[in-house]
């Protein structure tokens, strides 16, 4: 009788596992991260040369900057638009992109994985 109880538990975690997994809604390119590094570097530097005028166009002209050298570099994320089983909408970036649209995946924290089918 417990083996019985245990099979039947197992299975119900398995089964919820499969019907928990996310949805992918959209796939986008992602270089926030050099855009955020190269904007702060240049904010600091336009700042000290040209004071706070100088600090706007140094921090515009450093995000653009520093995304045109993350993707020179070829470290660019992918950003992807989720909807989570409860209905809600997630934006999960990763550094790969081998989930397309309309695929199920499942999280775990910052780990993203193709569902099992």
């Amino acid at each position: 009788m417990k083996k019985a109880m245990i099979l039947m538990a197992a299975a119900a975690i398995l089964a919820s596992g499969l019907a928990s997994a996310d949805e992918v809604l959209e796939v986008h390119e992602d270089r926030a991260v050099g855009g955020g590094f190269g904007g702060l570097s240049g904010f600091m530097l336009g700042a000290a040369a040209g004071g706070p005028v100088g600090a706007l166009v140094g921090g515009g002209i450093g995000y653009l900057m520093g995304q045109g050298a993350q993707q020179a570099a070829g470290l660019e994320q992918t950003l992807y638009v989720v909807k989570r089983e409860d209905g809600s909408v997630a934006r999960i970036r990763a550094s790969d992109d081998r989930f397309l649209q309309g695929q199920h995946i499942e999280r775990d924290g910052a780990r993203i994985t193709a569902a099992a089918k």
